[in-house]
């Protein structure tokens, strides 16, 4: 996996984020999207599946 970028994640304000969770979960695992989740225009959070996480954990680990 290449490094994520945030111009590589799709931004989505917190109030859609929780309407939608189910959908995003879906989107991330299965379609390897990555989101952004803003609050009152503010970056609060990142989404992203398990597996790019094992793989940014694995490559933060081998930069040490």
């Amino acid at each position: 996996m290449a490094k994520i970028k945030i111009a590589d994640l799709e931004q989505i304000p917190a109030t859609k984020a929780k309407l939608f969770f189910g959908e995003i979960l879906h989107q991330t695992s299965v379609e390897g999207k990555k989101f952004l989740v803003n609050r009152q225009g503010r970056p609060v959070s990142v989404i992203l599946s398990y597996k790019d996480y094992l793989e940014l954990v694995e490559q933060t680990e081998k930069r040490r």
